[in-house]
Parts: structure tokens; sequence; C-alpha cells
């Protein structure tokens, strides 16, 4: 048999050698950054031309220009408005979400697994994998906030959802229910059987005082970081999430970090201030409301070129790189 002869016998039985793989172009996760006024106008339009009721719920996906129709290959931001008055159908998934509040008047909420969730700016609410979930926003002005997901991450098997059998679940369980169930003083006969945490709710008043508290002890921080805080698992005092941890740090006025590299992908948000993250030699100017994307093994630096705080709220998959112990970090200084 000649070897042509042996490429087709093994192309029509679906197998191939690897001799014979393409070596083309592979698409590869790009730095990019998405500015907040073009977000908002999408957000905007899609308020006036998409009625809540005839999708899942509103949101504005960001795609990465090197890749097809995704922002990254583990985790993604989207953006999502809900006007006065509107709610979102109840369902849950194996997609693990957090939101981070950008606006929200009072009356608006989360609901999960029969707890509701108010919202406020700053705040970070976790919708563990496989929790009932719906929005509502009872107030007069629209709710904007930031769904963190690790879609690609559950893409690896099969993503699942499931409707709930009415359009909202009731809520049964007292505001601030499991917080408290999981604080430090916890129920001794009750226990949590399940591998995810409980839905959480961490106050932006609560996270600005941890800030602060260490600012003013003159703490130093992470050299490449800054004053960096990671939203604990309650349960663990690990990582956010098994699958990925949600982070916001703090820079202070003129500040510039070192540069370093992870083999992990770090999305941000700049919710205070202004700044620039220079990401393999290449600038990004950020300012209040951007969203941009560091992807794995790019060294970066952040700096903060202005007189007034800068502070970035981030998603990343390092949990689960170091779950499956292929995480690998190192900075400049120690090449």
């Amino acid at each position: 048999m000649e070897l042509d002869d042996f490429n087709r016998w093994l192309s029509e039985r679906h197998m191939g050698g690897m001799w014979n793989m393409s070596r083309g172009p592979a698409e590869e996760v790009k730095p990019c950054i998405w500015k907040w006024d073009d977000i908002h106008t999408a957000l905007t339009t899609a308020a006036a031309l998409v009625p809540i009721d005839a999708v899942a719920m509103r949101t504005i996906q960001l795609k990465n220009p090197g890749l097809s129709g995704r922002m990254s290959n583990t985790l993604h931001f989207s953006v999502q408005c809900l006007m006065p008055g509107e709610r979102t159908k109840a369902h849950r998934n194996l997609v693990s979400e957090t939101r981070f509040v950008l606006q929200a008047p009072t009356g608006a909420e989360f609901v999960v697994d029969g707890e509701s969730f108010p919202m406020s700016s700053g705040d970070v609410v976790t919708t563990p994998n496989w929790s009932w979930h719906d929005h509502h926003n009872g107030g007069n002005e629209p709710a904007i906030w930031l769904d963190g997901m690790d879609t690609r991450l559950v893409g690896i098997g099969k993503g699942m959802n499931e409707r709930f059998g009415q359009d909202q679940q009731p809520i049964e369980l007292p505001e601030g229910y499991s917080n408290r169930l999981v604080a430090h003083a916890k129920p001794s006969w009750i226990g949590w059987d399940r591998p995810t945490p409980p839905p959480h709710r961490y106050p932006w008043a609560e996270t600005y005082a941890a800030l602060t508290a260490l600012r003013e002890q003159e703490i130093e921080g992470h050299p490449c970081d800054g004053l960096q805080l990671t939203f604990t698992n309650p349960l663990t005092g690990g990582p956010t999430l098994p699958t990925y941890a949600c982070e916001i740090q703090l820079f202070n006025p003129r500040q510039k970090a070192g540069t370093h590299r992870h083999n992990s992908t770090t999305i941000y948000h700049a919710y205070r201030g202004s700044g620039v993250t220079t990401i393999e030699g290449e600038r990004f100017e950020w300012s209040q409301g951007d969203i941009f994307i560091v992807p794995p093994w790019t060294w970066h630096a952040h700096e903060n070129a202005s007189d007034t705080d800068a502070i970035l709220y981030s998603i990343s998959d390092w949990p689960a790189m170091k779950a499956l112990a292929l995480y690998r970090e190192e900075t400049q200084e120690s090449r």
C-alpha cells in the first residue's frame, strides 16, 4: 500500500496520522479592550429594541478578535441590563455565574435558590452551578451588571439547562439567609452536601473597607497586582468558585506595578479611576467602565497614571488551572 492510499484508508474510517496534521494558523486569545461608551450604547439600544419577554436575558456579549464568537477559551463577561419593572425567567444551568453590579436602583434584586439578594453598586453575588436564579428590577432606574461565567470550561463536557416550573421562583428564605448560614458562627446541625458553595453576596461596603484597612496599615500588597483581594469561598476559604476566582485590586495614585505572566486567563473591569495595562509591549489605556482581557502567558503590567485611586475588578480561571496541576507563573525579574 502506498502512503497516499493509506491516508485515504485512514480518512474513510475517521482516523488520521500525525504526519498529516495541519500546521496552519490557530485561533488564540488576543489582548483586547472594550470601551464603556460602546458597551453602554449597545445596552441602551438593546433595551429599546429587544423586549425582555422575547429573550431569556438581554445581554451584550463581548467577543475576542482572535477567536470565533467567544471572549476567551474558558471564561467570559457579558453585560446585562434590566429596565424598571422587568423580570427574567427562572432557570438553572451547569455554568457557575457571578454578578458584579455596576448600577441599580432600590428594589432591584437577584433571586437565587429562593432567596432575594438586593443589588447595589460594587456588590458581587454568586450563582453557583445548578442554582435556580432569576432577576427582577422593582426600581425606577435601569439595573446594569456584569455576568461572569465559566461557560467554555463547562463546555468541555455537556452544558445543561433547566427551566423552573413557573416564570419566577418564589422567595422562601429571608434576605441574608445564605450569608448567615456560612458565616463564622455557623449552625452546628446544618451541613452543606453540594460540591459548590451556597449563593453568597459580597457587599461593596465591606470590600472597600477591607481595601482601605490594608492601605491604612501601609501594606505594600502584591508587587504586580497591588492591594488585591480574592472573594473567598464561604465554605472553604479558597477561591470564589471551584472553576474561577473573583478579585478586586486597588492601585494608589501614580502607582506602577511590576511585570509578570501566568497561564491563566484574566478579564478585567475598570470599576473606578483610569490607568494603563501594558500587554506584551502594547499599551491599553482604560477608564471607568472599560473591560479588557489579559490572555494566558502574556507579560503584563498595570499602572495608575492618575492622581486618584484606580480599582479593577476581575475574574480569573487560576483555580481550575491549579486544580489540574497546570498553573504556571513568573515575574520578569525571576527569568
